[in-house]
């Protein structure tokens, strides 16, 4: 037994082994200029607000903000990169359709107090008791349908012209497959850029906008507006980006050779994700999430200073006040969002098959289908619950409340 604890506790160790960091090699003045390497990478940033109908300027502010504000909470140690969170497309598009960008920001907000009050079960509990309260057979099912739940938007984006969506497409699939470094971290940039270029000679790209924006301008700030449908629609999403959270510390920490869940700690860097989150949301921009892409860049670069992190998101904040950056995003046409989305949105659901196929859920205990299938099925039927007041629980919500009550009450053993 105690071979066998020894051995698990070499195996922990190794997995964060420091590789050498070559930030070690250049001055202050360079990092600064070499955070705009984490920028570019992180340009992705900029799919979420564009999606969602999201101004792209305050986004790429608060985006750097964000990061900042993270960086300071959790002791300028992680060197994580936040963004906007895809498992919140679906819901902020709708409410922003249905209500408006302040009424959205509402609902955001209240993403925070998911954030806090995970901290605190995580400080509280440990990882393991919230592990069983939020197992791979709920949370897989909820990322699949987050993905599934996109798919219309693709397909009607890609409609509007078909071989232009196919073509960008493909070069996202072809960049994505033969791809190296950080070409192959930029993927969707580079479709974006390539959609964007092939547009051009179909007359699909309208350069007006562009034309008519200045170089410099304040981005445009709105105050959050509340209403109880617009909160239960969105708060709930926050189920996936705080269980996502505790992967993305770890592989930031795997990559850098260093134990982000023992200090600053999982508790602490929740805590500071859901405090950007807020300030987000109270200006305007979406829910703040780690992002794969900055982690990439650590893992080619092997520049692992979260000072240079902290430099890149001091541009991407200066690049939030050029309106003409902005009116270039929002001149990209529908065909090629839908091209990139085929591939963007089919990922996300992948990322929830993944995580049942990694942990092996066992799909022939009863308990298992029938926890998923109530998921899948509430989710994607669009289930909804009126109550008094005009409040109503439909769709995510349903889904994720449904699966986790039936998974604490069912059996695990199967009645013989």
């Amino acid at each position: 037994m105690i071979m066998q604890d020894n051995q698990n506790s070499r195996v922990e160790e190794a997995r964060f082994v420091s590789p050498s960091d070559l930030s070690v090699n250049f001055t202050k003045k360079q990092m600064v200029f070499l955070g705009l390497q984490n920028t570019v990478a992180m340009s992705g940033v900029i799919i979420v607000p564009i999606l969602c109908g999201l101004n792209v300027s305050v986004t790429l502010f608060c985006a750097g903000i964000g990061t900042l504000i993270y960086q300071f909470i959790d002791k300028g140690i992680v060197p994580a990169f936040l963004g906007g969170s895809f498992a919140f497309i679906a819901p902020l598009t709708m409410i922003i359709t249905d209500m408006g960008i302040p009424y959205a920001q509402g609902g955001l907000v209240f993403v925070m107090c998911f954030y806090f009050l995970f901290a605190l079960l995580l400080k509280l509990l440990g990882t393991e008791r919230i592990n069983r309260v939020f197992p791979p057979v709920i949370t897989g099912p909820i990322i699949i349908v987050l993905g599934l739940s996109l798919a219309s938007v693709g397909v009607s984006s890609a409609s509007a012209n078909w071989p232009v969506a196919l073509l960008t497409f493909g070069i996202a699939v072809v960049v994505n497959i033969f791809g190296k470094g950080l070409t192959k971290i930029l993927t969707i940039v580079l479709a974006l850029v390539g959609g964007y270029l092939i547009s051009i000679p179909f007359g699909l790209v309208d350069f007006s906008g562009v034309m008519e924006a200045a170089w410099f301008g304040v981005p445009s700030f709105t105050l959050p507006k509340f209403d109880v449908r617009a909160i239960i629609a969105i708060a709930p999403a926050a189920i996936v980006p705080c269980i996502e959270h505790i992967g993305d510390v770890i592989a930031v920490g795997t990559t850098v050779g260093k134990d982000f869940t023992k200090n600053p700690g999982l508790p602490r860097s929740l805590f500071a994700c859901g405090c950007a989150t807020c300030v987000s949301a109270c200006l305007g921009g979406p829910s703040l999430t780690i992002h794969s892409e900055n982690t990439g860049v650590l893992a080619v670069t092997r520049i692992y200073s979260p000072f240079v992190v902290r430099c890149g998101a001091v541009w991407m904040a200066l690049f939030a006040f050029i309106p003409k950056f902005e009116a270039l995003c929002r001149s990209i046409p529908d065909p090629v969002l839908g091209g990139v989305g085929i591939l963007l949105y089919g990922m996300v659901a992948n990322v929830g098959v993944r995580t049942v196929v990694e942990n092996h859920v066992d799909f022939s205990k009863a308990k298992n289908l029938i926890v998923s299938s109530a998921i899948l099925i509430l989710a994607v039927g669009g289930a909804t619950f009126n109550f008094p007041g005009g409040i109503s629980i439909g769709g995510l919500a349903v889904a994720a409340i449904a699966g986790i009550i039936l998974n604490l009450i069912l059996p695990d053993k199967q009645v013989e």
